[in-house]
């Protein structure tokens, strides 16, 4: 029999040997659940809310509008090409008359004939514009800018939707970062529990001190139930909106919105549209005014018919006409000078609107500079509060280790340092949110 070359023996007889390859198997699913948690967590994409208020444009359905409104221009652009090309009409037309033209005179030797009752005639009439006095010129402009002025109502809808989304989204940030402080917290009555329940086990704490506590954690998730539901109602607003597959574990990003010093330059979109609905009207108020100008045109007829041009005939004949014709309408009662007159007041109104809307848009930065005023005072004041109070807690803690003081009275000053950072996180959140209000307010966003 052979023997082999080297004598093995069992890793694990040597107890120190045991614990280190124990160590070693620890240590490699260690590790791998590290790598299987860093892949999840890069596959996890962090939501921005640029990225959200990109997207929201992209799958806005008013935004259609825009190429379906370049459509209709395009077609209406076509039909005023038209007006210089030869305007084609056949006709027909069959009658019969009571009389007809006699001439009462004998002629010896002259016979005059007598036209037939009934008539009959086929046309075709062609009429060629020579000279509208630049009424095709003006609907062209007029066309082009009635495009700009719709195109430019989508834009002003769109402004509407990103402040829309800012609002949803920064929603969303509050509810997370109440969340976690109501985690945080939660951690540490936990911790407090397991230090209370040990005495309360070797009789040196009461157990309703214990039961406190345990009471105090069911709240903690209670309400963390509801900030989880009220996530998922954001949450699928934001995707209904935006298109962006998103989740309660998705990461969302606190934006850092910059204010530069002086930066008061308005780009409000609906400023543009005032400005296009008024060079509607005046390109509406120079086409009306050439309905009192001269035109010029050209027209051929070709006909055939009984009678002919010949009225004394009886016999069906072809025949044909050309010509020109001038037309003017030196007076229309006025009725072009009252729809110019209109038009001046129409213009008056969106002056009137435009102000109004400065006027409001005035005050809306007033109230976000405010806004951010006050937040920026209330942090530095939270700041100095939640210092103060997490001195009281954890003196509270020592207290209720040593006896001193029951659960209720630790919990009392546990959820006042909640509180106290709660507010901060609220204000964080919401002074960005001002910030960013004051942006959107100005166009620049």
């Amino acid at each position: 029999m052979l023997k082999p070359l080297y004598k093995t023996r069992p890793l694990l007889d040597n107890p120190g040997e045991r614990t280190n390859y124990i160590q070693m198997k620890v240590s490699l699913l260690f590790s791998i659940l590290l790598l299987i948690c860093n892949s999840a967590l890069a596959q996890e994409q962090l939501i921005t809310l640029d990225m959200c208020l990109q997207q929201a444009e992209l799958q806005f359905p008013l935004l259609k509008q825009k190429d379906l409104y370049s459509r209709i221009a395009d077609y209406n652009q076509a039909n005023i090409k038209t007006n210089f090309l030869p305007q084609t009409n056949l006709n027909g037309q069959a009658s019969w008359q009571s009389d007809v033209t006699k001439v009462p005179i004998k002629i010896p030797n002259l016979t005059i004939p007598t036209p037939d009752k009934d008539m009959y005639k086929l046309t075709l009439d062609v009429n060629q514009l020579i000279f509208d006095a630049g009424s095709t010129k003006r609907q062209e402009e007029l066309e082009k800018i009635s495009l700009e002025v719709n195109r430019q109502g989508v834009d002003v809808e769109i402004y509407k939707l990103r402040d829309r989304v800012s609002q949803i989204y920064f929603g969303i940030l509050l509810l997370k970062e109440n969340e976690e402080l109501l985690k945080s917290t939660r951690a540490d009555i936990e911790s407090r529990e397991k230090k209370i329940e040990s005495q309360v086990t070797h009789g040196t704490m009461l157990a309703s001190n214990l039961t406190v506590l345990q009471v105090e954690v069911l709240k903690i998730e209670q309400s963390m139930a509801e900030l989880h539901f009220s996530q998922e109602a954001l949450i699928q607003s934001l995707v209904e909106l935006t298109g962006i597959k998103m989740t309660t574990s998705s990461l969302l990003q606190l934006p850092e919105p910059i204010i530069e010093g002086g930066s008061t330059a308005i780009k409000r979109p609906e400023l543009k549209l005032f400005e296009l609905q008024k060079d509607r009207l005046t390109g509406m108020d120079k086409l009306t005014d050439t309905k009192t100008k001269p035109r010029l045109l050209g027209f051929g007829t070709l006909g055939y018919g009984r009678p002919g041009l010949n009225m004394l005939s009886n016999d069906f004949k072809g025949y044909a006409m050309f010509g020109a014709k001038l037309s003017w309408n030196v007076w229309d009662w006025n009725q072009t000078n009252n729809e110019r007159q209109v038009y001046g007041v129409q213009k008056s109104i969106i002056e009137t609107e435009k102000q109004s809307f400065n006027q409001n848009l005035n005050i809306a930065l007033q109230n976000n500079l405010s806004e951010i005023n006050k937040y920026q005072s209330l942090i530095d004041t939270d700041n100095r509060i939640i210092q103060l109070r997490n001195d009281i807690t954890l003196s509270a803690a020592s207290q209720l280790d040593n006896g001193v003081i029951t659960s209720t009275e630790y919990l009392t000053e546990v959820n006042n340092e909640l509180q106290a950072r709660l507010s901060l996180k609220t204000h964080l959140v919401k002074l960005t949110q001002a910030k960013f209000d004051y942006l959107i307010t100005l166009g620049q966003k």
